[in-house]
């Protein structure tokens, strides 16, 4: 996972990818398969530690709008190198089939998680009942993914938390 979140995917060689998890040639293949399955599974990882990152920043939240808090605070520590999910659906798009299958059930397993904050918000009363818990995740998602993508070349930390009050307010709303 490390490997191909710095380098991507076309980025990473064999060779690095065996240096990196220690481990023969034929031992990768026997256990892997390919460099693809590889990249599946480092992607599998990575979404279940998303998950439980995301769930631990928002366990204590007692509103719905305590937890977009939780996300957006969580997102400002993230790591400058991006969302590997996003790096990938960003190398990949939808040339490679699988692996754009793949990505798309991770994006949309965010987007769910985000769904349920923001539906809990609507049966709450803290958002109007006219308003879609489904557009909003999508929002949330967008956000969450350019955000991701602009923390890997943004360096000043006034614009970067300022996007993320206007993103606040703007899902609040």
């Amino acid at each position: 996972m490390e490997c191909f979140w710095a380098h991507g995917y076309e980025g990473t060689g064999i060779t690095a990818l065996l240096e990196h998890m220690g481990i023969p040639r034929q031992s990768m293949y026997n256990t892997f398969g390919t460099k693809e399955e590889i990249l599946l599974q480092s992607v599998d990882l990575y979404s279940a530690e998303l998950h439980l990152m995301l769930r631990e920043a928002i366990k204590d939240a007692t509103t719905p709008f305590e937890k977009v808090d939780r996300l957006f605070d969580f997102w400002s520590g993230t790591n400058p190198s991006g969302c590997f999910i996003g790096n990938c659906v960003a190398e990949f798009g939808q040339t490679h089939d699988r692996v754009a299958e793949v990505m798309a059930g991770k994006l949309d397993s965010l987007r769910s998680f985000f769904r349920d904050i923001f539906q809990e918000a609507i049966e709450r009363g803290d958002l109007p009942a006219e308003r879609n818990a489904d557009d909003l995740a999508f929002a949330m998602l967008t956000f969450s993914q350019g955000l991701a993508l602009m923390h890997k070349t943004m360096t000043n930390d006034s614009q970067w938390h300022g996007t993320i009050e206007t993103m606040k307010r703007s899902l609040k709303s």
